[in-house]
């Protein structure tokens, strides 16, 4: 089993070494879903870090139906982060009415390549209208991993499609399962899909007492909190696979 970590900083990348991770998806804003990193953390994490590193392409939260605007911003956030060692891209973009902007992810697709990087599609695959019909577009496309919760809150409420996405197209593009993986269920995740390859964030909270004050409240999930990537669940989803 591939354990690939949604980190949100140089902090969670290291940690994810340490805990033993195969592979990490970079992000910021983890709790809007995940944007764009900044290069200066992708920098900083291909000199500590011997992990492959993939990067997410993502200019705000709240979807991904993207207007032309924010095409430039994301072709250009693409190039730069892979002239910065990325690994790979994870990026999604749909049409308005749910289908895969394939134009679009084609071009995203051949710049990865260029750079031999992967190109993953991530969770957008789990709001789109046709998840069956975009599955074979982007295979059709070279897309190299799915990310997916089957298109359910969580990927154990998915696994229905999850087994049948595996089962219908697992020889032409990888699949990984992310949404609520934790050490509890991942052995019966793998056990029912076949999926060789997770993703979660191993969130935990830290204090900082600097994120609120009488009338001003910078503070999202836990009060006066941030997440980050907990060493002891990464390590304790490690001892469930064994």
């Amino acid at each position: 089993m591939l354990i690939e970590v949604c980190a949100g900083s140089l902090e969670d990348c290291l940690t994810a070494q340490e805990g033993g991770a195969d592979r990490i998806e970079l992000n910021s804003a983890l709790h809007l879903g995940g944007l764009t990193p900044s290069l200066a953390t992708l920098k900083l994490a291909k000199e500590r870090v011997k992990l492959p590193i993939i990067c997410m392409v993502r200019p705000r939260g709240a979807g991904f139906c993207y207007s032309e605007a924010e095409k430039e911003v994301m072709r250009l956030d693409a190039r730069l982060l892979l002239e910065a060692g990325a690994d790979g891209l994870a990026c999604g973009a749909l049409t308005a009415d749910g289908s895969l902007d394939v134009a679009f992810v084609a071009e995203l697709i051949a710049l990865a390549h260029r750079f031999g990087a992967d190109f993953v599609f991530h969770r957008a695959i789990d709001v789109a209208q046709d998840i069956w019909q975009i599955a074979e577009q982007l295979i059709d496309l070279g897309c190299d991993r799915i990310l997916t919760s089957g298109q359910a809150a969580t990927a154990l409420e998915g696994v229905e499609i999850l087994v049948q996405l595996q089962k219908r197209y697992g020889d032409q593009v990888a699949f990984c399962m992310g949404s609520g993986i934790a050490a509890d269920n991942v052995r019966q995740l793998y056990e029912a899909t076949g999926i060789g390859q997770v993703h979660a964030s191993f969130k935990a909270w830290q204090e900082d007492p600097t994120s609120s004050g009488q009338a001003v409240d910078y503070s999202y999930g836990v009060p006066s909190a941030y997440d980050y990537v907990s060493k002891d669940k990464v390590l304790s989803l490690k001892e469930a696979l064994r």
